[in-house]
């Protein structure tokens, strides 16, 4: 059986094959494991996508994110596969990172730095994967943070290169708690903001669309823009190399 303290990965799974029907899906049942990556190349060119959980609706174009880091302090009671707290959105947590921040009975030990992976979440209940528990109980007090990996909401104006997942591919949008795939890498149709874009700049995240990056740095580049728009376009798409399967560091550039 796993371990916390000894194994770093989890029920390992392989990137995989996808059809047309399943890139358009939508569904409230994962048909695909969430996380999964597909590497495939159509009349576009190469792609890399994913299979990700959506939090809130999404259009076909918009570009999304990782939901923010969550912080859970001072829990009412724990287990090794369980934390009790309140004002959680229920299912809104599946699958993420728990990380134990903070031993509140005694600092610096177990489970203290230990990762496990939550299952699912009510209002007031956190469940961990039984097959990596902490190895130690959780216990009143505890703190804890949820990190995201392959779970998507808009983006917004200001969203890092390593928050932003990419642009959604289903035709018919995704709906909300459902899963569906997104564009982390190669040639996408992607909705812009108004206003004209020269071809070769940067891109950078706006309200769940592509904007113009003005003098943002390298850490908040999505990509580049492979033709110019104008200010009076009608359709306000525009034709992107999305690069965020590798995508720039924290650090400004030099």
């Amino acid at each position: 059986m796993p371990d916390t303290t000894t194994d770093l990965v989890l029920t390992i799974g392989n990137i995989t094959s996808v059809s047309p029907g399943d890139i358009n899906g939508d569904s409230a049942t994962p048909t695909s494991r969430p996380g999964t990556l597909s590497i495939l190349v159509d009349s576009f060119g190469p792609r890399i996508i994913q299979y990700v959980k959506f939090i809130n609706a999404m259009l076909m174009g918009e570009a999304a994110s990782k939901p923010a880091t969550v912080a859970v302090n001072n829990i009412t009671a724990g287990s090794t596969t369980s934390a009790t707290t309140t004002g959680l959105t229920a299912d809104s947590h599946d699958g993420k990172l728990c990380y134990v921040l903070d031993n509140d009975d005694s600092a610096g030990a177990a489970p203290e730095g230990e990762v496990a992976i939550v299952s699912n979440n009510t209002t007031t209940i956190i469940s961990m994967e039984r097959d990596r528990a902490f190895s130690v109980a959780l216990a009143v007090n505890d703190d804890l943070t949820l990190i995201s990996n392959w779970q998507a909401e808009d983006g917004t104006d200001g969203d890092l290169a390593v928050d932003i997942l990419g642009i959604v591919l289903g035709n018919q949008g995704v709906a909300a708690g459902n899963f569906g795939w997104v564009q982390r890498e190669g040639y996408v149709v992607a909705d812009i903001v108004t206003g004209a874009l020269t071809v070769g700049d940067p891109c950078v995240m706006g309200a769940n669309i592509l904007d113009t990056f003005g003098t943002d740095g390298q850490e908040l580049w999505v990509g580049y823009y492979m033709a110019s728009a104008t200010a009076d376009q009608a359709a306000q798409t525009l034709p992107c190399n999305i690069k965020l399967f590798t995508s720039a560091g924290l650090g400004t550039a030099p």
